[in-house]
């Protein structure tokens, strides 16, 4: 399919009033262009394709603000200039908008779909359970889960098995983080909790791009609808026996499951919206972030063998503390350049509340700003090689430079994500833990990427193992 390009906005009408907004702009009143498409369904085909590399050709095409058609309308952006303006500068002007109705169906309104103001309370009430004290506490829960991934691996590495390393990280995200936010481990088999959340994600995915699966009454028996019910069992199944078991034996837990169960005012509603989109953000990204930087140092001999070099002199064989975490820099790098090149989430909506100029652009009220965590991430304009994975530029001087908006792989401004923290000291302890180790083989030189909610390995990340000695 060719992209062929609208007409852009002009200077001016006649009248001098701005095409879009109808006010008048100083310098001219520049909107958003992009590709036709085709009628009724716009650009989805190519899109659907491969979202990722769809993304990077607008960006080339047509700039860092590109009008794009899916068919519902909204504007891509890739410019740092305009994530810092939506996420810090004036974030009051923008709402989480028309996108977020699909993922009402999975994280109801809770903490990711709910506006500023609703958002606030909830907010301020698990906040205590992410304080640094408590995240280090947490994070102990990835050592004991990257331990069972370790003594699992070892026979692994002695028979020379090809694994998917992808399902892996997600057994070490799911036991983590289920442990950290209500005190369960969601990794164990018999549970499926990874399969239903990886299903949650598809659902909200496409609710929120077409919604056809929608337009179907949910009583029909279509492979959608069962993987939607069964998602829905596993998912609601774990939070409603925490909320049950808890309130039976009088002891809530100080955990953000116990801080919600606890807080007045709130319903039982809220309380399981809140825990399934604290559950659904926590674990998927988490564990994709833990499978993209396997996969590359896997493929950089170099930072494999930088990596090696520090855990081992830093940690002397032995499971990460709080303190020596901060030690790992070279680690941590490699974790923040792989989440530069893999966000899982890779893009963020927002939808305007008035008319404003935003860094230069005319954008009418009610559009829908789709701020491309994966584009801006690859800018040309503010990253060096940008294809090209190279820690070294989350250390030293190159550092320090960097636009605010130019990397945003959890989100920006006040709606960071509160888990930010967790999830760093979590991948942290499991890439010094099995980097210790272990060395990871690909089978292949790289995977294909799709992406849902999340970017993940479309065909998992397959490899063999070699334990170090």
């Amino acid at each position: 399919m060719t992209l062929a390009q609208d007409t852009p906005g002009a200077a001016g009408t006649a009248a001098g009033a701005c095409p879009v907004t109808g006010n008048r702009a100083a310098g001219g009143c520049p909107v958003p262009h992009g590709p036709k498409g085709l009628p009724v369904i716009g650009v989805a085909a190519p899109y659907f394709k491969d979202p990722a590399a769809f993304t990077l050709r607008l960006q080339q095409e047509y700039g860092p603000m590109v009008s794009v058609n899916l068919p519902k309308p909204y504007v891509l952006v890739t410019e740092p200039d305009v994530v810092e303006h939506v996420t810090r500068t004036n974030p009051d002007n923008y709402r989480r908008g028309e996108l977020y109705k699909g993922f009402l169906g999975f994280m109801g309104k809770g903490m990711l779909t709910l506006n500023d103001a609703e958002w606030r309370p909830h907010r301020s009430i698990v906040a205590p359970a992410f304080t640094v004290r408590r995240v280090n506490e947490n994070a102990e829960e990835a050592v004991p889960a990257t331990q069972a991934l370790l003594d699992r691996w070892a026979e692994v590495a002695r028979t020379g098995a090809v694994i998917d390393i992808a399902e892996d990280a997600m057994n070490v995200s799911t036991r983590t983080m289920g442990k950290a936010l209500l005190g369960r481990d969601l990794s164990t088999p018999e549970l499926e909790y990874a399969n239903a959340a990886a299903i949650a994600s598809k659902v909200m995915y496409t609710t929120t791009i077409y919604g056809l699966n929608e337009l179907l009454p949910s009583f029909l028996p279509t492979r959608y609808n069962r993987d939607k019910k069964m998602a829905h069992r596993i998912i609601d199944g774990v939070i409603d026996g925490v909320m049950s078991s808890r309130r039976d034996s009088g002891n809530l837990g100080t955990d953000a499951a116990g801080k919600l169960l606890a807080a007045p005012g709130l319903t039982d509603q809220d309380i399981r919206d809140d825990l399934r989109t604290l559950l659904l953000a926590g674990t998927d990204t988490t564990g994709q972030a833990l499978a993209w930087t396997l996969y590359e140092i896997a493929r950089h001999p170099w930072v494999r063998e930088e990596v090696e070099e520090e855990v081992d002199r830093v940690l002397n064989g032995h499971a990460p503390t709080t303190d020596q975490r901060a030690e790992l820099v070279v680690t941590r790098s490699v974790i923040e350049e792989a989440l530069r090149l893999h966000p899982p989430v890779w893009q963020f909506p927002r939808d305007l509340e008035a008319d404003e100029q935003v860094a230069g652009w005319d954008i009418a009220k009610d559009t829908t700003l789709v701020l491309s965590t994966y584009g801006t991430h690859r800018n040309t304009e503010h990253w060096r090689d940008p294809h090209t994975f190279d820690p070294r530029r989350f250390r030293g001087e190159e550092a320090k430079g960097r636009h605010i908006g130019a990397y945003f792989p959890f989100g920006g401004g006040r709606r960071q994500c509160i888990g930010k923290n967790l999830a760093m000291a979590t991948l942290v302890t499991a890439v010094a833990m099995i980097s210790q180790r272990f060395r990871i083989t690909l089978t292949t030189s790289s995977v294909p990427t799709a992406a849902f909610i999340t970017m993940y390995p479309a065909e998992g990340v397959r490899a063999t193992l070699r334990e170090r000695s």
